[in-house]
């Protein structure tokens, strides 16, 4: 059985994950340095996996058509929680498994989203310009403490980003379509209708797959009710808010800040939000560390490994 790799850097920070599928009787043919993404053909893509059992991708499109084109794929396993760019209903009706490797990206990601409400609590990038410049400029900031993070989305992303909440003195609020009450106990997080949480929040974080119900949730109206002078962190996917209405807002004042990790086409170099002096952009990088490069790669190895030999834990299981 043949299991072949495009997902961007995987040969890199490949680890044991070559070990862990020899192991399983696997053969193994990395293509990771190819240059794959979500912009890659299918073309391109049916001709890498035309001889595959099974395939590592990161955020190729595996589209119906692709699998149509590829009668010798049993499984498919995504380098990363998302599965928007995966046909789910097409893995289901030709039987192919399709997996992620969920539990191992979200201490990464909730990391990441610290970065950007850091950034925006203490500026240190600014106080560093004035002092390089022999400036003692000395400017009060909004910090973090007894401040308000709204989460909108509870899955293992929110639940890391409160965990990491919590001893910085922070009121967490949170949104999601099956709260627990137990959560408040466990996380400190109260749960709260979206309105509320748009109105409350000093920094809201967009933690939700991309659905048909969750594409353009943040637009034009949720901007306009969240606080003056908010912070807005997207690292879902890009079409959850609306990149222009975002610009608006910030350029307007209305809004203080804004960290996006993620946009409507990727690689993207032609964002509306470049060129905002408040907005701060990272190109998908969320769960890209170096420790956690090759964690999530060896998860999605195992994935492999374990779904050949019918161990594979269900929670690592789309279709």
């Amino acid at each position: 059985m043949l299991v072949v790799a495009t997902a961007r850097s995987f040969r890199k920070y490949a680890g044991n994950s070559p070990a862990i599928l020899k192991e399983a009787g696997l053969d193994f043919l990395d293509l990771s340095d190819e240059g794959f993404d979500a912009s890659s053909t299918e073309d391109r893509l049916a001709e890498a996996l035309r001889d595959a059992d099974a395939a590592i991708v990161g955020n190729e499109p595996i589209t119906a058509g692709l699998l149509s084109r590829l009668p010798k794929l049993k499984a498919v396993t995504r380098r990363g929680i998302g599965y928007d760019s995966v046909d789910t209903e097409a893995c289901r009706k030709r039987g192919i498994a399709a997996m992620r490797t969920t539990g191992v990206v979200e201490g990464a990601v909730a990391e990441h989203v610290f970065a950007y409400m850091l950034y925006f609590a203490r500026r240190v990038d600014l106080q560093n310009l004035f002092m390089q410049n022999g400036k003692w400029t000395r400017l009060p900031m909004p910090g973090l403490d007894r401040k308000t993070l709204g989460l909108v989305g509870f899955g293992g992303i929110g639940k890391e980003i409160a965990r990491r909440a919590k001893p910085f003195g922070m009121e967490i609020l949170y949104f999601c379509r099956h709260p627990k009450a137990e959560w408040e106990a466990e996380y400190g997080a109260k749960y709260v209708p979206f309105d509320e949480l748009l109105e409350r929040s000093d920094y809201l974080s967009v933690n939700v797959p991309l659905t048909p119900g969750t594409r353009g949730m943040f637009g034009p109206e949720q901007f306009s009710r969240m606080k003056d002078g908010a912070v807005f962190i997207n690292i879902a996917r890009g079409p959850v808010a609306d990149a222009r209405a975002l610009r608006s807002a910030l350029d307007s004042g209305k809004l203080g800040g804004a960290g996006v990790d993620v946009f409507d086409h990727e690689p993207c170099e032609d964002s509306p939000l470049m060129g905002s002096s408040r907005a701060v952009l990272t190109p998908h990088t969320a769960v890209f560390t170096e420790t956690n490069s090759f964690i999530v790669n060896e998860r999605a190895a195992k994935n492999i490994a374990e779904w050949s030999k019918g161990t594979l834990d269900p929670k690592y299981r789309i279709v």
